[in-house]
């Protein structure tokens, strides 16, 4: 379902007071984690928007909605594409036609108007694992192999995502169009597990799903702004889990020459609501989001 919403206002992404760039979008991705309500019915969505309004974002793909996608885009005043309970997409632009793929738990897809007329593919995905290797103690005693399996099954259908997308963008009129794919990959990187950082994670793994969207043409937008491997601040956890496995397993990739990253932020601040007398609260959700600034070329 697709719900339209005219703007009559367009608020750039804020980085901070010092030389923004001039942006042409920005992107977020976030799994809100049970539809932002671990923290209450209606106070959980409403901190959930809070966040996203913070952060001033044109784009989100969002994961574990949950039915609190009407909600959030009303409140944000945002075009709305959901499909399934899981995946969803939500923009300050307008979205034009759906080309979803997959299993609609899994994928939402969308061509969405960019401010100077270009159209954007942009995708939303949710990806599986097999094996929990997040929580304190979970990786203790397991080969690399065995960690590999863990998440055969993103990699799996990151693959079926991937050539389904692309022959749909093929058959249209959208076939030259940049494309973005963001979300929880539910799999690390082999961008982190480096020879050069394996003090900070302790192996070298060539995880199979980054390997394999890296060798389709996409750039990992967040390491090719931040190529210095850092685990304590690279990680797409929430501060509300210190102790799971800091990793990043949510990711914002990119493919066209005709856009490009210029920056990308963790983005987790506490979150100050009037209704709680302006007290700072913790972040709603298990996962930070992850948000990028793109330029046009």
């Amino acid at each position: 379902m697709i719900r339209y919403i005219s703007l009559l206002l367009f608020i750039g992404f804020s980085w901070g007071a010092d030389s923004t760039p001039k942006s042409d979008f920005s992107v977020m991705t976030w799994n809100i984690w049970h539809g932002g309500r671990e923290d209450g019915e209606k106070i959980g969505p409403q901190k959930v928007i809070k966040v996203i309004k913070n952060s001033r974002t044109d784009i989100i793909a969002m994961q574990e909605t949950y039915g609190s996608g009407e909600l959030i885009s009303e409140a944000l005043g945002f075009n709305f594409l959901e499909r399934g309970t899981n995946v969803s997409i939500m923009s300050r632009f307008p979205i034009i036609e759906d080309i979803s793929v997959y299993h609609e738990f899994k994928c939402v897809g969308a061509i969405i108007e960019l401010p100077n007329k270009t159209p954007l593919a942009f995708y939303s995905i949710w990806l599986p694992y097999d094996a929990e290797i997040w929580e304190v103690g979970t990786r203790e005693g397991k080969s690399k192999e065995e960690l590999l399996a863990a998440c055969a099954s993103s990699a799996s259908d990151l693959e079926k995502i991937l050539t389904l997308a692309k022959a749909k963008l093929a058959e249209s009129n959208y076939a030259d169009a940049p494309i973005i794919i963001a979300g929880d990959f539910n799999s690390m990187s082999h961008l982190d597990y480096t020879e050069d950082a394996i003090d900070q994670y302790g192996y070298v793994i060539e995880w199979p799903t980054s390997k394999y969207i890296a060798a389709a043409g996409f750039t990992d937008s967040y390491r090719e702004q931040h190529p210095i491997v850092n685990r304590k601040l690279g990680r797409t956890w929430s501060p509300r889990f210190p102790n799971q496995q800091q990793d990043r397993i949510d990711f914002i990739y990119y493919s066209n020459n005709s856009i490009k990253s210029v920056k990308s932020m963790i983005y987790d601040k506490p979150v100050e609501l009037h209704s709680l007398l302006n007290k700072s609260v913790a972040f709603p959700s298990d996962h930070a989001a992850l948000v990028t600034l793109f330029l046009h070329e």
